[in-house]
């Protein structure tokens, strides 16, 4: 009875290692390097809720465990809260082609990266995607070795990503089913002068459509 008590209060303590919020800040001339010349490697800080108290040491397990798939200088941090734990880890993940990304990650591991593309759909351009890798299985069965119950499952609840234009010409952002200065939108589109920005909010919550599909963005030139 224990251990079956135990094995409940760990599946609820890491709620199957769904991250809370992502968040990434993305540089306008960065995608068209990463999409023709090399990665480009983007910050980004996932955090996560941990309820319940961690009598086994599962939290630091999993880090220890991470700390294979992420990038060297990659930082954690603990803090607690009124339900439990809440965890924070600052890492960097690759943006790049499918073809760069092929051979970067045959000597880099990364549980995910973030895709650029031509979306041939609309000239002139990129469409950007947060995907995994073929990593996340790996490290998936790593977390069932740790417990029965656990892999990582992505896309985060909430999913922020901060566009920045550094460009001398105009960048047009677009993004379907998505929420700006928490104000939701089916279609949006903003045009992005050098040194403007936008924070894009894709909601991966259960029930809406990012829970199942990866976050895209669109840049046109």
């Amino acid at each position: 009875m224990r251990y079956v008590l135990a094995i409940l209060s760990i599946s609820v303590l890491l709620s199957g290692c769904k991250p809370d919020k992502f968040n990434t800040t993305i540089y306008t001339s960065d995608v068209d390097i990463a999409f023709t010349d090399e990665v480009i490697e983007v910050p980004i800080v996932a955090s996560f809720s941990l309820l319940g108290e961690d009598d086994q040491g599962i939290i630091d397990r999993v880090i220890t465990a991470s700390k294979r798939f992420l990038s060297p200088k990659s930082n954690f941090s603990k803090s607690s809260t009124m339900m439990g734990e809440r965890l924070v880890i600052e890492t960097k993940i690759p943006m790049g082609s499918v073809k760069l990304l092929s051979k970067y990650l045959q000597n880099n591991k990364r549980l995910a990266a973030l895709v650029v593309s031509k979306n041939n759909a609309i000239k002139d351009t990129y469409e950007i995607s947060l995907e995994k890798t073929s990593y996340t299985s790996n490290f998936s069965t790593i977390l069932n070795n740790i417990n029965i119950l656990l892999e990582l499952d992505l896309p985060a609840k909430e999913s922020i990503f901060r566009i920045t234009s550094d460009s001398r010409k105009p960048i047009e952002v677009s993004a379907l089913a998505v929420f700006v200065s928490k104000k939701p939108y089916l279609i949006y589109s903003k045009k992005l002068e050098r040194r403007d920005f936008v924070e894009i909010e894709f909601s991966g919550e259960e029930g809406s459509v990012y829970s199942e599909v990866s976050p895209i963005l669109n840049l046109s030139y």
